[in-house]
């Protein structure tokens, strides 16, 4: 079965089963691989489960045997030891055993206690995810239906400032659509129903599927995520960074973060549905999908698919942001897209911050200045054991002094209708690289032309 996980129809609502929901097959067929998940596990520091609900008599164990112990156990939900810190030198994780109280439930008292859950598995106090919609359910079915084969041609989304194609659709037509010949699929947001549709410029004869709606994402993500009000007026606000960036809501969000994150991954989750859509259409899958953005300006053609081989996903270089990995542009074969653009599943299911705290540890969730774009997107690809490459960049991000965000200034121009760049290190970075290639990619150009800057994104924002 060719594709995995297009969908989240069902299960719990833990982090455990989210990994075999988007990597096992969909409908009754993958019904053994998601049983076969194993559980993972989450810690609570100053955490009593309260008396009561006991499996069996405490026993003198070290974290791996407890651990051990509960999963082998159907009714085992969790279990607690004393002590101050999950990670102390005289915890289990010392190697050291402690006596632990194994429970059938779990709750939290505030107490010199560390407890373990095992977020894997059933909880039937705990709500289970919203239902399915027919849609979902239909789509499910069709997709399902796929059987054998790796797929063919290329799904290409392109997000961001529509706006933008003045300047950028001579390159991007010459340098991206000219060399992986995609389906474009488009989604964005319009001011009214009457509003025309934009201006497409040269990419128009590539398109397969545009979408153009009066939206309110601010209401989708409300409707859509359980336990709207906790989840995330109070879970996600805590965790600070531009991952949950809002301000392109309206209104905001109660914090009134900067960034577009939310409209972003509420973007991709449009274009996935966009593909599956044509794909049920064309009775077969896509080979590859390629994940851009309007505004990158490309100076260079991107390398051709005969050079990106690996079955990982292949990212350009530079822009990894304190210590995430380059959101901005993905070429992927298709089995793997499901995990890079399910962002917006993630928050809404309320399993986002438990994705990061498990790829990222807690200090870079719950610290300062927080998880940004980059960030979420490494802890997605890490939480899905999706491995990644990267190839040379020859691309770099693009704006006009009157087309811009409020949240980012434009640099290199003095007129307001002559292009910029938002980030000079990118566009000398691609610039450099492009001088390299020149007009066209072979393997040795791969590793020539590659340049490490990675250093220039430690400790910045």
């Amino acid at each position: 079965m060719w594709l995995k996980g297009a969908l989240l129809t069902g299960g719990v609502g833990t982090v455990g089963t989210l990994a075999a929901e988007l990597t096992c097959p969909a409908g009754p067929g993958g019904e053994a691989c998601r049983a076969a998940a194993a559980p993972s596990w989450r810690s609570f520091e100053r955490c009593a489960i309260p008396a009561g609900d006991d499996l069996g008599e405490p026993l003198l164990l070290t974290l791996a045997e407890a651990k051990d112990h509960c999963e082998a156990e159907e009714a085992c939900l969790a279990f607690t030891f004393e002590g101050e810190d999950a990670e102390s030198i005289e915890g289990p994780l010392s190697g050291n055993p402690v006596w632990v109280h194994f429970k059938t439930s779990f709750d939290c008292v505030d107490a010199p206690w560390v407890a373990w859950r095992k977020v894997g598995s059933v909880d039937s106090t705990a709500p289970g995810p919203p239902p399915a919609s027919p849609q979902d359910l239909e789509n499910a079915r069709a997709l399902s239906s796929f059987t054998g084969g790796a797929g063919s041609g290329v799904a290409l989304c392109l997000l961001g400032q529509v706006r933008m194609l003045s300047h950028t659709h001579l390159a991007l037509e010459q340098h991206l659509l000219q060399v992986l010949q995609p389906d474009v699929f488009l989604y964005g947001p319009r001011e009214a129903d009457h509003e025309p549709s934009p201006d497409l410029h040269s990419i128009q004869d590539y398109v397969a599927d545009e979408r153009w709606e009066v939206e309110s994402i601010r209401d989708s993500l409300y409707a859509e995520t359980r336990d709207s009000s906790r989840v995330l007026d109070l879970e996600y606000a805590q965790v600070q960074g531009n991952w949950f960036g809002s301000q392109c809501l309206d209104p905001p969000l109660r914090d009134n973060r900067p960034g577009s994150a939310v409209c972003s991954y509420y973007s991709q989750h449009k274009c996935l549905e966009m593909i599956q859509k044509k794909e049920i259409q064309r009775g077969q899958p896509y080979q590859w999908v390629v994940v851009s953005r309007f505004d990158f300006r490309w100076l260079a053609p991107h390398p051709p698919l005969e050079l990106l081989q690996a079955d990982v996903v292949w990212i350009p270089s530079g822009s990894d942001w304190e210590g995430g990995v380059n959101d901005r542009h993905a070429v992927m074969p298709r089995r793997h897209a499901d995990a890079y653009l399910s962002s917006w599943k993630l928050l809404t299911s309320g399993r986002a911050k438990d994705v990061m705290l498990e790829t990222l540890g807690a200090m870079k969730v719950n610290g300062y200045p927080g998880p940004n774009t980059e960030n979420f997107l490494k802890a997605r690809l890490h939480f899905f054991e999706v491995e990644y490459e990267r190839f040379p960049n020859v691309a770099y991000l693009t704006c006009t002094l009157r087309s811009k965000s409020r949240w980012t200034q434009c640099f290199g121009t003095a007129s307001n209708d002559a292009p910029g760049w938002l980030y000079k290190e990118e566009m000398e970075h691609a610039t450099r690289i492009a001088k390299c290639v020149r007009s066209s990619w072979n393997r040795r150009k791969m590793k020539d032309c590659a340049e490490d800057i990675s250093h220039l994104y430690r400790g910045l924002r």
